[in-house]
């Protein structure tokens, strides 16, 4: 009551802000700099530049633009008289405005070489003492000035030089100013009744009434600091014990490898976060750094190698913790199933050879991720890693988990030691930050927040400004000094993440940890399973053509001993799809121009891996006899028609026996029969003189119905499908009155991040498309019939050619849209017969079932969730599957299957996916359940045929006709519910590489074979080590699978 009365925390508040700016004793301006505007985040600092050109900049006077990249130049000397033993900084106030990252950044090069960053929270930079030499130094910052209010920037807006100096610490002063504010923060945050709140009140006081703060403040307030400083020391022993919880403080920068800036800018904000931490370890022997995302040591490693050797140095020494797991911190959601297995390979293998085996913490460390794929946990175990962390999952929207630490339970069973971090403010209603500001009011929240007090008292904090890198501040490390045993706070230690794990690994062993056994679905960012639609069509057609690429090359390998596999070729491509998978890329939640520079490293992408499945196809052909060939490179045999566009007046052939085709519009379809997987089957080919005329030429019919022997498709006049009929088993899919393929537009406008979110309430309001412009007949034939629609939804307009095969249920439905809408989101429903209380969607590495009801707040959340290649709903014998080609948001309540196609969001990129999109998806209604007959149709749709042109004779050495000896499976397994997702060369040459799946919730024995004979094989980790030798039963391979257990195996053939 005494100090409410008297107002003594708010004047203890003014008088600590009144002393702070004393800790620079001795002050002498910079010579102003000189500023030239560089043309991108790639120009180098000239070190030697000729200043005759460039703009001088005053202190207190404007320069620069918002979002321009640049350099100043100047010098500094430190003045005579200077006591050279006392820390000297240069102080650098180069402007800014309120908002994230509105502020420049800057890598500072003193006499040419680089050496710290500056930002809007790193102002100051001490010098090394041998720079205290009466001698001008030069001072040249190359950086960025920053996004400006928005991320678009204002360029109307100018920054404001502030008064750079040179400044003499008064260490005393500095050291009393930390102390008080540690002391001030924690009574700010204790409650009232903790006794030690008021003995900390008194102390400070005391200290304060001791110090000299009489006008004009110089020599009596500096000699008044140390005896103040032994006061407040002394009052805060005396003031109580901290808490009995250990908080492990581990400095951290989450560096978002694109977001508001490119991938150019991302590399000098390493290098400047990177300088910083190393200039801190010098001032602060504690000082321990976790750093993620490989991509960024390796940005380090090209463009700064002398940087990535003392961060080597700092790892053997064992104060900067290399982890993450993966090659970034990826998306979990849309990455697909051998993309996550390879941001692990990549991610490890460089951290190996870069620091030493096992230098790295096994943590998958994703604090920021948008979902978490339930394949994880076992392909963390398989990666060598023991642990898992992420903070995002505290921003769900209708539940908070129960627990923060934990085993999360697998899609296969693996149970992985997890936590979610609580570092927040105490009293917060924000979620738990990654960026910790490492103050008491967050040492509290962390502990206040944490769910499981009875379990353990060892908790983690990443500590660091983060986003957009920068780190640990000075601030902060001051804190963690004073921090460590400070009365009535948890005791924050300078710690790692490994070592956090480490501590809470007892309990681990005490058999005391809860299970989760399920996903781990954010309920939150719906949307990015929709925004950025190309993006994501990129990802998907990338990887199946690196997969198709990997086959083939393995393949040419097997055949031709003198093929040389091209590994680091591949490796690149990889790490190219892997970059691009962070979780602002993929997502859609980038500045446009990221999205520029994505397409065009995909462009170059797929222009390498074309070249290199050209180079392997050249190698193929030479081993099978036949005009053409056609290989399959899935897991399913198929026998689904293929079109060849260059041809014409042909007669095919398959064994002597000729095969059915049929003339369309693009060129010849031809029915090569069940094509085996992972094999080539030649197909020759005669020229004929019989006229041909294309199928379309000859219709009669016309009515629009899509008919074959199994299937009956029904449209009425508007271009709406009424009826779907199984002519096989006699049943009707649609239920009455109901229409599919129906085109729904919605009001999206959610409530707080535009790219990232749908919200529950975008149903509001739904509007359909207009009646058809024009419906015509585009394929009528025996192979195949086609409808051509064109239609217009709100201000877009769209051309539809749906497609049914012969013999096949599929109905096929190949979009070209022009996009025009802004706040929309455009889905494609449809209403099907079926009671099924659950959903089958497809995942990376399997599958998961998802409720279609709304019975609890956790069904509620689900409303839009992330699938890959399909989903399904079925009931005992019969279901519908609905698959795509590059979309990813679903939604499946009660018995309407809907697919989200686009969106229209504007922040950040304000021309998010305007313009012209095409895509396909497929509807295929099914007998019994999904199994493997849906997962084929999904692989099929996504990897055509790959068709090349043959040899036409083989020779032998003796110069007689031979005919392929290769003409079976390379690879094929006894099961169908067993996959082969991946063929490839092994990382260290020896050996292929087979991966493989259980995809259907069965255990039992699989069998694996190739057209060559097995002569060993091992079963190994994702790291490709060796782990147990496989069992060989004539040359084959015999495994036991379980339930979605993902297999890696090493084989050699003979």
């Amino acid at each position: 009551m005494y100090h409410q009365h008297r107002w003594t925390l708010e004047k203890l508040k003014a008088r600590l802000a009144l002393i702070t700016p004393l800790a620079y004793k001795e002050k002498s301006p910079l010579p102003p700099f000189y500023y030239q505007e560089l043309s991108g985040p790639t120009s180098k600092p000239d070190l030697e530049p000729d200043l005759s050109r460039w703009k001088i900049v005053p202190p207190n006077s404007n320069w620069g633009n918002w979002q321009t990249n640049f350099q100043l130049y100047t010098t500094f000397r430190v003045p005579e008289g200077w006591d050279s033993q006392k820390p000297i900084a240069i102080h650098l106030p180069l402007g800014g405005i309120e908002g994230d990252f509105s502020h420049p950044e800057a890598l500072a090069y003193v006499d040419g070489v680089s050496y710290a960053a500056c930002d809007r929270h790193h102002k100051e930079i001490l010098i090394k003492p041998e720079w205290h030499d009466n001698r001008d130094h030069t001072l040249i910052l190359h950086g960025w000035t920053g996004l400006g209010y928005t991320a678009s920037g204002d360029p109307k807006m100018k920054l404001q030089m502030g008064e750079p100096q040179l400044a003499q610490i008064h260490s005393e002063t500095r050291d009393f100013c930390a102390l008080a504010r540690v002391t001030l923060s924690t009574i700010e945050n204790l409650a009232e009744d903790n006794p030690t709140k008021s003995l900390l009140l008194n102390a400070i006081n005391d200290a304060f009434i001791h110090l000299d703060t009489s006008h004009p403040l110089g020599t009596n307030f500096y000699e008044s600091v140390i005896p103040a400083y032994e006061i407040l020391k002394t009052g805060i022993q005396k003031s109580g014990v901290p808490l009995d919880v250990i908080i492990h403080a581990s400095g951290h920068a989450h560096l978002d490898v694109a977001w508001l800036w490119t991938l150019g800018q991302t590399r000098r904000k390493a290098e400047r976060t990177f300088h910083n931490v190393i200039r801190y370890m010098e001032q602060f022997p504690n000082y321990h750094f976790s750093q993620s995302q490989p991509q960024l040591y390796q940005f380090i490693e090209e463009d700064q190698p002398q940087l990535l050797e003392k961060i080597q140095t700092l790892v053997a020494e064992g104060r900067w913790e290399p982890m993450g797991g993966m090659w970034v911190e990826a998306d979990c959601n849309i990455s697909g199933a051998e993309s996550l297995a390879r941001q692990f390979l990549l991610g490890r293998s460089y951290f190996t050879e870069k620091f030493g085996k096992n230098s790295d913490s096994p943590v998958l460390w994703l604090p920021d991720v948008f979902g978490y794929a339930w394949a994880l946990p076992q392909l963390i175990k398989q990666a060598g890693l023991k642990y898992f962390m992420t903070i995002k999952i505290g921003w769900n929207q209708y539940n908070r988990l129960p627990y923060d630490t934990f085993l999360w339970q697998g899609i296969d069973g693996t149970q992985i030691l997890t936590h979610f971090s609580t570092a927040k403010e105490l009293g917060s209603n924000f979620a738990s930050t990654y960026n910790s500001m490492a103050n008491p009011q967050e040492a509290l929240g962390t502990w206040n927040y944490f769910q499981q007090k009875e379990l353990h008292n060892d908790l983690l904090m990443a500590y660091g400004f983060g986003d957009g890198g920068g780190g640990p501040t000075l601030e902060m490390l001051e804190n963690l000094e004073i921090m460590n045993h400070f009365p009535a706070l948890p005791q924050v230690q300078h710690s790692s993440v490994k070592k956090f794990f480490e501590a809470i690994e007892p309990v681990h062993a005490s058999k005391m940890l809860p299970i989760w056994n399920g996903e781990l679905y954010l309920e939150y960012h719906r949307g990015t399973y929709t925004s950025q639609a190309q993006m994501k069509k990129n990802n998907r057609k990338s990887e199946f053509l690196i997969h198709d690429v990997e086959f083939l090359a393995s393949l040419a390998s097997v055949l031709d001993k003198y093929y040389q596999y091209p590994k680091d070729e591949i490796n690149a491509a990889w790490k190219t799809i892997c970059l691009h998978q962070f979780h602002d890329i993929l997502p859609g939640s980038s500045i446009g121009e990221v999205y520029s520079e994505s397409n065009q490293a995909f462009q170059a992408l797929t222009a390498s891996l074309k070249k290199l499945q050209q180079h392997a196809l050249d190698v193929i052909k030479n081993y099978y006899s036949g005009d053409i060939l056609f290989i399959n490179p899935t897991p399913f045999a198929r026998n689904d028609p293929v079109l060849i566009t260059d041809l014409n007046d042909v007669v095919f052939t398959k064994e002597d026996n000729n095969l059915p085709t049929q003339l369309t519009d693009k060129g010849i379809l031809v029915d090569p029969g069940v094509l085996l997987p992972y094999s080539v089957t030649t197909i020759e080919y005669v020229k004929t003189k019989q006229d041909q005329i294309p199928e379309i030429a000859k219709i009669t019919n016309l009515n629009f119905t899509l008919e074959n022997n199994v299937i009956r498709i029904d449209f009425n006049q508007d271009g709406d499908i009424i009826s779907i009929f199984d002519k096989e088993v006699g049943r009707e899919i649609l239920p009455a009155h109901a229409v599919a393929n129906q085109f729904q537009i919605f009001e999206d406008r959610p409530l707080t991040y535009d790219a990232w979110d749908i919200d529950i309430y975008y149903d509001d309001k739904v509007d359909f498309s207009e009646r058809a412009e024009s419906i015509s007949w585009v394929e009528f034939g025996p192979l195949r019939q086609t409808i051509e629609l064109k239609r217009k939804i709100a201000n877009s307009i769209y051309t539809q050619r749906i497609s049914i095969t012969k013999d096949s249920k599929q109905i096929d439905f190949d979009t070209t849209i022009d996009w025009q809408e802004r706040y929309k989101l455009l889905k494609v429903a449809f209403p099907v017969d079926i009671l099924a209380p659950v959903a089958t969607y497809e995942i990376q590495w399997g599958n998961v079932q998802r409720n279609t009801h709304r019975n609890t707040s956790w069904d509620w959340a689900r409303f839009e969730t992330c699938a890959h290649k399909w989903v399904d709903l079925s009931e005992g014998n019969y279901g519908v599957s609905l698959l795509n080609d590059c979309k990813y948001g679903h939604d499946i309540h009660h018995n309407v299957m809907r697919l989200s196609l686009l969106r229209g969001p504007t922040v950040p990129d304000p021309l998010a996916d305007l313009g012209i999109h095409q895509f396909k998806y497929s509807l295929l209604p099914h007998s019994n359940s999904w199994d493997e007959q849906t997962q084929a149709a999904a692989y099929a749709l996504n990897d055509p045929i790959i068709i090349t042109e043959g040899t036409k004779t083989l020779v032998d050495s003796s110069g007689s006709s031979k005919k392929s000896d290769f003409r079976q499976s390379l690879f094929s397994v006894s099961c169908p519910n067993v996959l082969i997702e991946t063929i490839k060369h092994a990382e260290d040459g020896e050996g292929l590489i087979i991966r493989l799946f259980e995809s259907q919730r069965k255990r039992g024995l699989v069998i694996l074979k190739s057209f060559m004979p097995v002569q060993s094989a091992w079963e190994t980790n994702l790291l490709e080590e060796n782990q147990d030798p496989c069992l060989l039963v004539d040359h084959k391979i015999h495994l036991n699978i379980k339930p979605y257990e993902i297999k890696t195996l090493r084989i050699h053939l003979g």
